[in-house]
Order: C-alpha cells, then sequence, then structure tokens
C-alpha cells in the first residue's frame, strides 16, 4: 500500500519537473504547459481515487475486526451466563444430595434399630401398634427405640405413623440430642403432605428451641422454599438474605445465594 502512495508521488512529479525545464529553458508553449497541466490533474485525480480506494479497504477491515470483536465478546458473555447456570444447578444438587443423605440416614437409623431388636430377640412388628391414646405403644419409654421407630416409618413411606412418631418424641423428649433432627424431619413430613403452614412453624421452631442446631441453616433454607412456592417472595428473599449474612462462606449459604440471584431476576 505504501509502495503504491510512492509510486503515485513519483509519477506526479514526472510532469512537473518536464514543466519546470520547458519553462526554464524558454521553449515552452502556452500549449505546452495546458498540455502538461491536464496530464497533471488527470494524475491528481488518479492518486485521489487510490487514495479513496485504500481508504475504503482500512474502512472495510476495522468493520471486520470490529464485527469480530463484538462477536467474541457475545460468545464471552454467553459462556459466562452457561458457567452461572451450571453453578446454579451444581448448588440446587448438593441441597438435593443434603436432603437424599438425610432420608438415607434416616432409613439405615431404622435397620440398626431391627438389628438391635433381632439381636436383643424381640422384634418388632411390622406395622406399629397405636394403642387407645393414639400412641405408639411400646415405644414410650424408650427415646432411642421411639426415633428409630418414627425413622424407620419415614423411610418407608408410612408418613401418617412417622409423622405421629416424631410428634411424640418431640413432645415426650424436647431436649434429647435427636430432637433437632425430629422437629427437620417431622417438619419435612408436613411439607411432603402439602400442609405448609403447619411445616413453617416447625421449621421455625428448630431455631427458636434450638439455636446453636446445625440443622437451623438447612431449616432457614427449607423456610424460604415453603415461602417461594406460597409466593411470599418479599419475605423468602428476607429469609434467604438472613441465610447469607448469618452463615457466610457455607455451603447452604452459596445455595441460597443462587436462589436469591433467581428469584431476583
Amino acid at each position: 500500500m505504501m509502495r503504491g502512495l510512492a509510486l503515485s508521488l513519483v509519477v506526479l512529479r514526472v510532469p512537473v519537473l518536464i514543466t519546470a525545464i520547458l519553462v526554464l529553458g524558454g521553449c515552452a508553449t502556452k500549449s505546452d504547459i495546458r498540455d502538461l497541466q491536464v496530464e497533471l490533474q488527470a494524475e491528481l485525480r488518479v492518486l485521489a481515487e487510490r487514495q479513496a480506494a485504500l481508504i475504503a479497504q482500512l474502512q472495510t477491515e476495522a468493520n471486520s475486526t470490529r464485527d469480530t470483536l463484538h462477536s467474541q465478546s457475545i460468545q464471552l458473555f454467553d459462556f459466562r451466563g452457561e458457567i452461572s447456570q451450571q453453578l446454579r444447578e451444581i448448588g440446587e444438587g448438593l441441597a438435593t444430595l443434603e436432603v437424599l443423605a438425610g432420608e438415607n440416614q434416616r432409613a439405615i437409623m431404622g435397620i440398626r434399630g431391627q438389628v438391635t431388636n433381632l439381636r436383643s430377640g424381640s422384634v418388632t412388628a411390622a406395622s406399629p401398634v397405636l394403642d387407645s391414646t393414639g400412641m405408639l405403644g411400646g415405644a414410650v419409654g424408650d427415646a432411642d427405640q421411639l426415633y428409630r421407630t418414627a425413622a424407620e416409618q419415614f423411610g418407608r413411606g408410612s408418613l401418617n405413623t412417622a409423622r405421629m412418631a416424631f410428634q411424640q418424641f418431640v413432645q415426650s423428649y424436647p431436649n434429647h440430642a435427636l430432637a433437632p433432627e425430629a422437629h427437620f424431619s417431622l417438619a419435612d413430613i408436613l411439607y411432603q403432605q402439602e400442609d405448609f403452614d403447619a411445616a413453617l412453624e416447625a421449621f421455625g421452631e428448630i431455631q427458636s428451641r434450638f439455636p446453636t442446631a446445625a440443622k437451623v441453616p438447612d431449616a432457614l433454607y427449607r423456610i424460604a422454599l415453603i415461602q417461594i412456592e406460597m409466593e411470599e417472595i418479599e419475605s423468602a428473599i428476607d429469609t434467604l438474605e438472613r441465610i447469607t449474612n448469618t452463615y457466610p462462606g457455607s455451603v447452604i449459604a452459596e445455595i441460597a445465594a443462587d436462589k436469591l440471584e433467581e428469584i431476583g431476576s
């Protein structure tokens, strides 16, 4: 491109030099000078056209570069969006795994209870028998046995029986080490039975009765999910922000932050 411009300048200088020589030699006529001027103007037009072509080429290359950068920016934005979506899905998967882990733990405790009964020679019945008061007979005096029975029924999917057993446990043994777990399982059953108001109250009791229990952040998150399902979005946002502020850096806080972003968008 630069060589073409230099060549054009050289071509232009030739008639100029010829004109100067003729003038200095005293042999140039008006016709000669006019012809040289015409030739010079023609060369100037050629040079202008070449310059215009070069400018157009540069503009085309600039537009192409801009379009490429714009396309790459869009691709980068889409990639970041996909990564964010994958992170949200991973967070939700972790929450699901936590729920499944809790259910597996309850099932394991139920199996351990059966094994213990087999070893002691006192096998429990396949279906628990309720006494005249509606309580689970044979388990009132043994907190661990009552909890195992409740967890076993929960693991089997016998939600009504498990609900009564956990209710009996939290009423009979309110200060037991397993009381927070029993309250959480009871609230979970209420949620599965779509008794949302009772589930909200049950999950809320975990924090009020056991503020330092490990189940408190999980219970708060479940409260937020119920509030979302009940379309109480402002309350859900308050609950999720409470989790992120109270338990920063924890897995449940990251899950709550993702849920906040999801319902806020």
